[in-house]
């Protein structure tokens, strides 16, 4: 028999755009289909990497917009070593509730640092490892706001920031969605529903693209 290929799906986007809810449903739905499923968040998924996370969503720390990239990539670098390629390697169905293109979004645009600088210090800590596809949920500020006061929970150090902080990630990731190799968006106005039988069809249809 053929070894199946491992398969990596990145769930990306806003605070409050219902990547975690996806996630999850994806999940549960192709552990039932026979896949094993490995799924992470970031940052998070490793021992480091979950202390790495407890520090940068304090709402008590302060620290600079360097600072907070390299901690993000410092987790996401261990987790990729530790969790995502041993995964892909078994042939494991990956399913990541955030990598590379959130570092886009709110480093390159929320924090406003440079771009180059940025994308090179994260394809060093991703040795190589690239999503074989993102599914980018989009999300209004409207929405945001009002799931995030559905959930009624205390806001988190970056949950904190100010409304222009979070357009500007919003635009960052507008602009990598728009006809980016390999990124596919999808309305979260869709409903929770919508938006998982569009992720279902996308991922099923990449998945037979890659069967061996």
């Amino acid at each position: 028999m053929k070894k199946r290929r491992g398969f990596f799906l990145v769930v990306e986007g806003a605070d409050a755009s219902g990547k975690t809810t996806l996630v999850k449903r994806l999940g549960d739905s192709y552990d039932r289909l026979g896949w094993t499923v490995t799924s992470v968040r970031e940052p998070g998924g490793t021992v480091v990497s979950e202390k790495v996370r407890r520090v940068l969503l304090d709402p008590g720390v302060s620290m600079n917009a360097r600072a907070e990239l390299f901690l993000y990539l410092a987790a996401r670098a261990q987790v990729v070593d530790e969790v995502i390629v041993p995964a892909l390697k078994r042939g494991e169905l990956v399913i990541a509730d955030r990598f590379s293109l959130s570092t886009y979004a709110y480093q390159i645009g929320g924090r406003r640092l440079p771009a180059r600088a940025v994308m090179s210090a994260d394809r060093l800590a991703r040795a190589g490892v690239s999503p074989d596809l993102t599914l980018l949920l989009t999300v209004t500020s409207r929405q945001s706001a009002e799931r995030r006061q559905e959930i009624n929970r205390k806001r988190d150090r970056i949950e904190q920031e100010p409304p222009g902080f979070f357009q500007a990630v919003r635009a960052e990731y507008s602009r990598w969605g728009r006809n980016k190799p390999g990124i596919i968006v999808i309305d979260s106005g869709l409903g929770a529903d919508g938006v998982y039988n569009r992720a279902r069809q996308l991922l099923d249809r990449s998945l037979r693209m890659r069967t061996v």
